[in-house]
């Protein structure tokens, strides 16, 4: 093996939720930076979001439970919760909710994950560590002495909000170790050497230094860019588990899209498969291939999706629902003229046609779409690969 090869340790965040973004980017970096000449292995914890990366080694890391519950408890609790649509009543204020919901802030979980990764960074000894959103990554390698990377989002910023009260458990900890304490767990992303944001300054305009790197996908998965408008005949759905209840949205859809010209895919992990007609429902679909014959994209304002969307100029139909950030990337894409945003409480059969048909009539919001994927593609992880070579 080449002495002079670079080893980064990938650690995205991990919870019992399906939150694909972290997992994704985790796939994203480790594949460019593995095809960039970079030694990586990960450290990813075995949840619903993991899948095995070939040829990549992986670390383990302990699996957070909801609320720090004892594991037995989450396994019976966190299903009853999805089924009935508990999650969807609860409004989430900052991304210090969301670690203290999927238990990334419960005291007991901190320190095991903490030692898990100083494991992976003991026998690995890579030059970067890099934290895809994983708070016990921050603490590992200042602990061991390594340069941190890390991704960072606008609304997950402590400047854009956040919960003080939730940092108790977490600063007993930063004391025992010898660390300064916080005011709030996203103070740590401030240990970073370098943050990069996988967007671009319309969408996410930080006034702190990041290093904007647009979409990941940049350089990895072929982008067919503004694809012929008669090959788009189909209308994707991904709601990811959020506000809306998984069959409700299948419910309303089916009765917007029925009869409609256009093929119908939901990819949810909490629907049963089925081809009824034009509505097709699996738990993935590759969006990646399919959004180039899409006229519209409906889905949660997750930032992945976002920019997936916006990657292959399609407008998008945004149900951000009571999720903080979620809510800000749509009202991003609203204003930017390239989507629209659809209130939970509107989320209804006739609503989400009468704006779907909006939409897809629209050239300017194609043309708008079009624009800022352009953006979006300029740059990639090769951004990521050359500041990593340059230390």
């Amino acid at each position: 093996m080449n002495k002079t090869m670079k080893k980064v340790l990938i650690v995205p965040m991990a919870a019992m939720a399906e939150t694909a973004g972290p997992a994704t980017r985790c796939r994203l970096l480790a594949e460019g930076f593995r095809n960039a000449g970079l030694e990586v292995c990960t450290c990813m914890a075995r949840d619903v979001n993991y899948t095995e990366l070939e040829g990549i080694k992986n670390y383990k890391l302990e699996v957070p439970t909801p609320m720090g519950m004892p594991k037995i408890s989450a396994d019976i609790f966190f299903p009853l919760v999805q089924n009935l649509g508990l999650n969807a009543k609860k409004t989430v204020k900052s991304f210090d909710e969301v670690l203290f919901f999927t238990g990334n802030l419960d005291k007991r979980y901190i320190k095991i994950s903490v030692e898990d990764i100083r494991r992976a960074i003991k026998d690995l000894h890579p030059d970067i560590v890099y934290s895809e959103f994983n708070l016990s990554a921050f603490i590992a390698a200042k602990l061991e002495h390594v340069k941190l990377y890390a991704t960072v989002s606008f609304p997950t910023q402590k400047e854009y909000a956040c919960e003080p009260r939730l940092a108790k458990g977490l600063n007993e900890l930063l004391e025992e170790w010898g660390l300064q304490r916080v005011s709030s767990a996203l103070e740590l992303f401030d240990l970073a050497d370098e943050l990069f944001c996988p967007s671009i300054p319309e969408l996410e305009p930080f006034e702190k230094k990041v290093t904007y790197i647009g979409s990941m996908k940049n350089g990895m998965d072929p982008i067919t860019h503004g694809a012929n408008e008669t090959t788009r005949d189909k209308i994707l759905v991904y709601m990811g588990n959020g506000t809306v209840r998984a069959r409700k949205i299948l419910s309303e859809v089916r009765k917007a899209f029925m009869d409609s010209e256009y093929q119908i895919y939901i990819a949810s992990k909490y629907l049963k498969p089925q081809d009824n007609g034009n509505l097709h429902v699996n738990d993935k679909w590759d969006f990646g291939k399919m959004l180039d014959s899409a006229v519209l994209f409906i889905n949660h304002g997750g930032q992945n999706s976002i920019v997936d969307g916006l990657l292959h100029g399609v407008p998008q139909l945004m149900v951000p629902g009571k999720v903080f950030e979620r809510i800000f990337n749509a009202e991003s894409v609203e204003k930017a003229g390239a989507g629209k945003v659809l209130p939970h409480e509107d989320f209804n059969a006739d609503v989400i046609r009468e704006t779907a048909e909006g939409l897809i009539a629209s050239k300017e919001m194609r043309d708008n779409s079009r624009e800022l994927g352009t953006k979006l593609i300029r740059d990639g992880l090769m951004t990521i690969v050359d500041a990593i070579n340059l230390k």
